[in-house]
């Protein structure tokens, strides 16, 4: 699968990036579309100290979910702001922390 990683240092398309392996509670989408955002940008000039892919806002198609088959072929969106439901700001109903 394609990915847009970053490294710390550098931003690159990989072409190779593995494919994930969902567990229970999870699922694999394939992405439609994903946009690069403000977040995005200030984590290439160093914001949060993050390495890995980027793209966390994405349409998709939901491939597979062991514990909802049902969901396969849905599709879905991505986005960072969305809570748990179980950690202490989830559970005061502050959901986007």
């Amino acid at each position: 699968m394609y990915a847009l990683t970053y490294d710390g240092t550098t931003a690159r398309v990989d072409p190779e990036y593995p494919t994930p392996q969902p567990a229970s509670g999870e699922a694999l989408v394939q992405v439609l579309l994903a946009g690069i955002c403000s977040t995005d940008l200030e984590i290439l000039r160093g914001y949060a100290g993050f390495s890995g892919v980027l793209g966390h806002e994405f349409i998709g198609v939901v491939v597979t979910c062991i514990d909802q088959p049902d969901l396969v072929g849905q599709r879905v969106a991505g986005e960072i702001n969305i809570g748990c439901g179980e950690c202490t700001f989830c559970v005061r109903s502050i959901r986007e922390h």
